[in-house]
């Protein structure tokens, strides 16, 4: 009995200690690699404040496009495309509910393809 408590404890041991690892390595990948490319015409979305999308011009914490910045911090890297993901689709979810026409909420191709060209958010995969 005693033995396979403690073969038990080993076990829960190794498999939290893969949960950190595989966490340590998710969160590198997050950095180094790109996310998929994404088009976005800052002309269709004239009617938006800039500070909407843009916190940086009003808190002064970013030089650079958002990419580079939610990408390289850590905590931010960890959940940029969830955050991404939820930003942008709440606003477009808000706007159908509301009767207006919107951009997409929930075909991946609405948002990512795979040569976006001009309006590709800078620094997202070639």
């Amino acid at each position: 009995m005693r033995k396979q408590s403690l073969l038990v404890m080993v076990l829960i041991l190794a498999v939290a200690g893969l949960g950190v690892w595989l966490g340590k390595l998710r969160a590198e990948a997050i950095r180094e690699r790109p996310l998929l490319q994404i088009h976005f015409d800052h002309h269709e979305h004239a009617a938006v404040r800039c500070a909407t999308c843009h916190h940086n011009f009003l808190d002064g914490t970013g030089k650079t496009a958002c990419y580079f910045c939610h990408k390289q911090d850590p905590e931010l890297g960890s959940r940029i495309e969830k955050d991404f993901h939820m930003f942008c689709r709440s606003c477009h979810v808000d706007l159908a509910q509301r009767g207006f026409q919107t951009g997409p909420v929930r075909r991946c191709a609405g948002c990512h393809v795979e040569s976006a060209g001009a309006g590709a958010i800078p620094g997202a995969a070639q």
